[in-house]
């Protein structure tokens, strides 16, 4: 006989917190007028950046600015998606399309992101210290602890 929860599990979980953090910016959209828009999110440890930009019709694009909703929905998931032994993503692309309607999310755990202002060494130092990895899964370009 299988265990019985009332948590669902990882996979459903991880879904729903996607599906709420892509609905969350493409409501926030008008309903005509644009193509696509991307959502980047980069935290380390306290210090994030949101650049959201939306592409017209026409090709141009335009900086949105997120709802706090939205922001906190990405740190949740963020969150959520941290292992032991992984640690947690340092990037996070989020692609939401208007029509048809759906969604694509790419997460970078290892590349140095390209931060529009760079957080300090301290910054994720921190983070590792919140979201442990095994010493061979920290990437070389990655600040130590003094």
């Amino acid at each position: 006989m299988a265990d019985v929860t009332d948590e669902a599990p990882y996979l459903v979980q991880l879904g729903a917190l996607q599906e709420d953090a892509a609905k969350l910016l493409y409501y926030s959209l008008p309903a005509d007028g644009w193509d696509t828009c991307t959502l980047v999110f980069r935290e380390a440890a306290s210090y994030g950046e949101f650049v959201v930009t939306r592409t017209n019709p026409d090709s141009s694009t335009e900086l949105v600015a997120p709802s706090n909703a939205l922001m906190s929905a990405m740190m949740k998931l963020r969150d959520y998606m941290a292992t032991q032994g992984k640690g947690a993503w340092l990037e996070a692309v989020m692609a939401v399309q208007r029509d048809p309607a759906k969604f694509t999310f790419d997460y970078n755990y290892n590349e140095r992101p390209q931060w529009k202002k760079p957080p300090t060494d301290e910054s994720y130092v921190e983070d590792l210290a919140k979201y442990p990895r095994p010493a061979d899964q920290i990437p070389d370009w990655y600040p130590r602890a003094i």
